[in-house]
């Protein structure tokens, strides 16, 4: 299931009412009109070029600690972590290095709760002047401002007729709209067949899955890129899909019609325990270089969460580095 979000200045003129099932041509309308009636604020991103050539971008990263979101110190009361960083590249593109701001955790805080569950931020992404975070049990998406996390819009799981929050796990823009999207479980009509091409295209079809929480769109490709969290080609049971974290970069025409799959770091998965989150695109590269976040969840163990980066062509250029303590990190982006 995936929505649309306007700009902020949805305000000013109502958007058209957009009809449950979209059609190619429904959504070229609104697309179009969504370009004529608003001036997108673009997004920015903080570079340092050094005297060696190297380039220095900041990184934010946010966390979905699930049931560990509640204050056990307030009554009421659910946190969301951010921490800061420094990705360096070097000026050939083939060497990267990630350095954690030390001292700059920052907890941000709310009582809006669905059912005692809170701030389990699955994303992040700048829209419009907007640095937005999806909570993934409220159905809010928070405006991350002043180290605050302001509510801003509230997703639906249906078409506006349930009181349930929509499950955001990703975040992604392609022609000055945002997609708010989920791990592909949910039925909707337009995505179902989507995320069946994908699998069958991967190489796992039903009964096997793909759960996805990490997807973006590539301006500069013109392709959707996934990376799936789990892959497997057998049916689901809950304690093996802790072992099922996926390899593989899918990249998909705009049509969502033609997809190739390449594996990262070869065939084999190192690390089944672990599974993508999110990723971002390094800035200057012509988004053909990725930096993503992996998480770690085992039953009876803390939670870890690492950081990777590799090409579109499956080439590692840093292997799994953990960030320090035991949150699992949902959310990365450039600010």
């Amino acid at each position: 299931m995936w929505v649309l979000i306007y700009p902020a200045a949805r305000f000013l003129v109502p958007p058209p009412r957009l009809p449950l099932t979209l059609t190619r041509v429904q959504l070229t309308v609104v697309q179009k009109f969504c370009l004529a009636a608003y001036k997108i604020i673009p997004r920015e991103i903080h570079e340092v070029i050094n005297a060696d050539g190297w380039r220095t971008f900041d990184l934010l990263v946010i966390t979905d600690m699930d049931n560990d979101s509640k204050m056990e110190s307030e009554n009421w009361k659910w946190r969301a972590i951010t921490r800061k960083g420094k990705l360096t590249l070097a000026a050939d593109n083939t060497t990267v290095k990630v350095d954690w701001v030390e001292g700059s955790d920052h907890e941000l805080t709310s009582g809006l709760n669905y059912k005692g569950r809170a701030m389990e931020l699955s994303d992040l992404s700048e829209y419009n002047g907007h640095l937005l975070s999806p909570d993934d049990k409220t159905g809010l998406l928070y405006d991350i401002k002043d180290d605050k996390a302001i509510p801003w819009v509230f997703l639906n799981s249906g078409p506006g007729n349930t009181t349930k929050g929509m499950k955001v796990e990703w975040l992604t823009i392609k022609d000055n709209l945002l997609y708010a999207g989920g791990h592909g479980s949910v039925k909707s009509e337009n995505w179902t067949d989507v995320f069946s091409r994908i699998r069958w295209a991967a190489g796992y079809p039903a009964p096997g899955y793909l759960t996805h929480e990490a997807v973006q769109w590539s301006d500069k490709l013109q392709r959707w890129l996934f990376l799936p969290r789990k892959a497997s080609l057998t049916p689901y049971v809950e304690s093996e899909d802790e072992t099922k974290g996926a390899n593989i970069l899918i990249r998909g025409n705009v049509e969502l019609t033609k997809f190739l799959t390449v594996s990262i770091g070869g065939a084999e998965v190192k690390h089944p325990d672990r599974g993508f989150s999110a990723f971002d695109f390094i800035p200057g590269t012509e988004d053909r270089l990725i930096v993503a976040l992996k998480s770690k969840e085992v039953e009876g163990s803390d939670p870890e969460s690492y950081i990777t980066v590799f090409d579109i062509d499956g080439v590692v250029l840093l292997e799994d580095q953990k960030l320090e303590g035991n949150y699992k990190f949902e959310g990365i982006y450039f600010v």
